[in-house]
């Protein structure tokens, strides 16, 4: 696999002096600007987070920029203070960490960062991808799996295993059609069947109107919608956030039935080559624990796999390894199996207030 790990060492050449700041409303322009230049950028860096954060989240964004002696940003750390009382206080990155052109921008960043971690009083801080400076105290690892989607939809389909393409074409003789909502008309249908599916999950659903602050402040030019149909009814889909020429698969579910059971097939095929012919040169099909059932399912894909480690800095003085969410969802304990069968009416409702303080898990 390939990894996102230590930074490089600083050159023999005199760095320019960096100092870290907090973006405000008026470094949105410069802070999207310096995202859409980097062709390293993940969805997550876009600036337009900090104003969903805002938006429907009871968390405080923390966005850190590095800037250089001429104003110039080097760098960026999108952050945010949790207080939930399932994790703890704690500081948490976005998807993806560190933004940065120098080993000296990110290393001033991740200083920052645990200089906020500790001003706040936080347990730790949450570094969720990204170059670091020096390994967490924890570490847990995800892998991300990328699709070069530069290459011709041919050799797309001829990588995929025999097996995977008998059940794109099992799923095409069981009614089964995707459709790209280009109006994304159809949000509140998906957003129901992905809070059951959550809820299946045992893990509490976020609120509708955060796709609505995503609609809202990323733009519709941002996001991609695709719908999976069983006749005429709704059974699950894929909303993608788009960053340059790059896809990632952000929400995605399908409910299972033996009528439907190769649903998920043809709906990641259909995506993987509306991304070929949309010029995107790559999809990112998201996160998974490795050896997980999601994990092996990505891989019928023959994508590339990058180590994305988690680093958790834990505050002088405090001993744990309950951090994070991860750890709670890698064994599926008490809790979560309760919550599974919860009545759909009432995890909806508890569901996002939970998930107020913890926007990503």
């Amino acid at each position: 696999m390939a990894g996102q790990g230590i930074i490089d060492a600083p050159s023999d050449r005199s760095p320019a002096l960096i100092r870290v700041r907090l973006a405000s409303d008026a470094d949105l322009p410069i802070w999207q600007e310096f995202v859409d230049r980097n062709t390293r950028a993940g969805c997550m860096h876009n600036a337009a987070w900090l104003q969903v954060l805002h938006d429907v989240y009871w968390v405080t964004p923390y966005f850190l920029m590095a800037v250089d002696d001429t104003g110039a940003v080097q760098g960026i750390l999108p952050t945010y203070f949790s207080r939930s009382p399932l994790t703890g206080r704690h500081i948490s990155s976005l998807e993806d960490g560190v933004l940065s052109t120098t080993s000296e921008a990110t290393a001033a960043l991740l200083a920052e960062a645990r200089a906020l971690r500790d001003r706040t009083r936080s347990r730790y801080l949450q570094i969720r991808g990204g170059a670091v400076d020096r390994p967490g105290d924890i570490v847990q690892a995800t892998v991300r799996t990328f699709i070069n989607t530069s290459e011709p939809i041919e050799k797309l389909w001829a990588a995929i295993t025999k097996k995977t393409r008998w059940g794109i074409r099992r799923a095409e003789g069981q009614g089964l059609r995707i459709e790209h909502d280009n109006a994304l008309a159809a949000l509140s249908e998906f957003y129901a069947v992905y809070a059951g599916h959550m809820r299946n999950l045992g893990t509490p659903v976020f609120a509708r109107s955060v796709f609505d602050a995503m609609l809202n402040r990323l733009g519709r030019n941002r996001l991609r919608l695709y719908t999976v149909k069983h006749g005429d009814r709704l059974i699950g889909g894929m909303l993608c956030i788009l960053n340059g020429h790059l896809w990632t698969d952000y929400y995605a579910v399908v409910q299972p039935s033996p009528a439907t059971e190769f649903a998920n097939y043809l709906l990641y095929w259909h995506v993987i080559r509306d991304a070929a012919q949309s010029g995107a040169v790559r999809l990112d099909l998201g996160r998974s624990t490795p050896g997980s059932n999601v994990y092996l399912f990505k891989r019928k894909w023959r994508g590339t796999d990058v180590e994305v480690p988690y680093h958790f800095y834990l505050r002088p003085g405090v001993r744990t390894e309950n951090v994070g969410f991860g750890r709670q969802k890698q064994n599926k304990g008490t809790l979560q199996r309760l919550w599974s069968k919860l009545p759909l009416s009432v995890s909806n409702c508890v569901g996002p207030l939970i998930r107020k303080q913890l926007p990503f898990i």
